[in-house]
């Protein structure tokens, strides 16, 4: 996410087509592998009993002549809260409050600040993951031909319904016996991807209330975007 970008499915500077996320080892899910609609049911299904989510991430941005990984660990909580902290090879932080979303670069010394609300995740990969209602509605299911990247996967692609996606399709990399989302790719309109791989991921922790605060360091400078952008 660069300061000129902080959309409502961007994260360090990467399309998510989210995340989150979307996103994330969440759960044990019933649907068979082979059906791509009932493992898209039941992922929903299963993720509207999850509240809040940690673990690590990998995420690498590819495009002609160029790949670019970060890694780092997250938290996320219903209904649209998130800490995403990058440690490598740059550190980096994304926040999002609820209200408004933050991403610090302490190298740059500069704070993008964009208003995102719950509401934002409706059609975006993090709205699995954030509460958004019927995510299933707004996805195509379908098997995947590609070759799963782990060991014990499937492959699920869903194409967005919506035309303003930003995105043409996500490929969910699901551990076969239990449906847990082991990695995400996210294929932007433009042929780049960007690709999620996640780790030891624990659901229902309790998570802080001040991990999903975020307040300006002194003497950075702060781009605020939205109606009226503005530089403080």
């Amino acid at each position: 996410m660069t300061a000129g970008g902080c959309g409502a499915w961007t994260l360090g500077g990467r399309s998510l087509g989210a995340l989150a996320l979307i996103f994330a080892a969440l759960g044990v899910v019933a649907a068979p592998a082979e059906d791509p609609a009932a493992l898209l049911a039941g992922l929903e299904k299963r993720y509207a009993a999850v509240e809040t989510a940690a673990g690590n991430f990998v995420q690498t941005y590819r495009a002609p002549g160029v790949e670019q990984t970060e890694s780092g660990v997250f938290w996320l909580k219903r209904p649209g809260l998130m800490r995403w902290e990058y440690r490598e090879p740059e550190e980096k932080l994304f926040v999002a409050d609820g209200k408004e979303s933050f991403l610090y670069v302490p190298s740059e010394r500069q704070v993008t600040v964009q208003p995102l609300t719950p509401e934002d995740f409706e059609g975006t990969p993090l709205g699995l993951l954030l509460g958004a209602k019927h995510f299933s509605r707004g996805y195509e299911a379908s098997a995947d031909g590609g070759t799963p990247r782990l060991e014990g996967t499937v492959l699920l692609r869903l194409l967005p319904r919506r035309p303003d996606s930003g995105y043409d399709y996500l490929v969910l990399e699901l551990d076969r016996d239990t449906s847990d989302i082991r990695r995400i790719v996210i294929r932007e309109h433009i042929g780049n991807t960007s690709e999620f791989l996640f780790s030891d991921v624990s659901t229902n922790v309790r998570v802080p209330a001040g991990r999903f605060r975020f307040t300006p360091p002194r003497g950075v400078e702060v781009l605020r975007l939205g109606d009226n952008d503005r530089i403080e």
